[in-house]
């Protein structure tokens, strides 16, 4: 699989609360985008202890993992946090996630996945796995609350095999980032 992704702190701030991971295990992609919530310091550790969580536990079902992270993030500030696993053998993506973690789809499936209400480390319920077909070339874009969700981009651009999706990230949060900590990743 391949990348492209944009990871800024608020201006102003040393660090950023958000951050992200791509895990690969042979057949299985597991790419994660974690918010700490607010900005610095604090949102920083809680961002990061999510990450050390996932990292240690790649394989768990996306449910539990995010289950382990709520325990994980307790006594932190907290965060929101999408999952997705991409098994090529199956042909299937699976999401997982809690909070405002945006995902738009380039798919000639209709996949939408759903983040619930809540806060990773705070207060979470009803964690729920959603998984839909996936099929080679389709395009996953992932982002924080540091992009606007009303951004836009030509679907054909970012379909085509040849298009740099770092490119494509980089135009997004030129175009429609905030002034806060932003992430966004195009998974192709």
């Amino acid at each position: 699989m391949r990348y492209g992704a944009i990871n800024r702190n608020k201006p102003g701030n040393q660090v950023s609360g958000d951050t992200f991971l791509f895990h690969e295990n042979g057949n299985h992609t597991l790419v994660a985008l974690i918010d700490g919530l607010g900005a610095g310091e604090a949102a920083h550790e809680a961002a990061e202890k999510a990450k050390r969580c996932v990292l240690e536990n790649p394989s768990l079902p996306l449910t539990e993992l995010l289950k382990l992270c709520h325990k994980a993030l307790r006594g932190t500030r907290g965060a929101v946090m999408m999952l997705m696993r991409v098994s090529r053998m199956e042909e299937v993506v699976a999401f997982a996630g809690i909070g405002n973690i945006g995902v738009r789809v380039f798919s000639n499936e209709a996949i939408k996945p759903i983040s619930r209400n809540g806060i990773v480390g705070y207060r979470m319920n009803n964690v729920r796995e959603f998984s839909y077909p996936y099929t080679q070339g389709d395009v996953f874009i992932l982002h924080s609350d540091g992009i606007s969700t009303r951004f836009s981009v030509d679907e054909a651009w970012v379909r085509d095999p040849k298009t740099d999706l770092q490119q494509v990230a980089e135009d997004i949060a030129g175009e429609f980032g905030k002034d806060d900590d932003m992430t966004i990743i195009v998974v192709r």
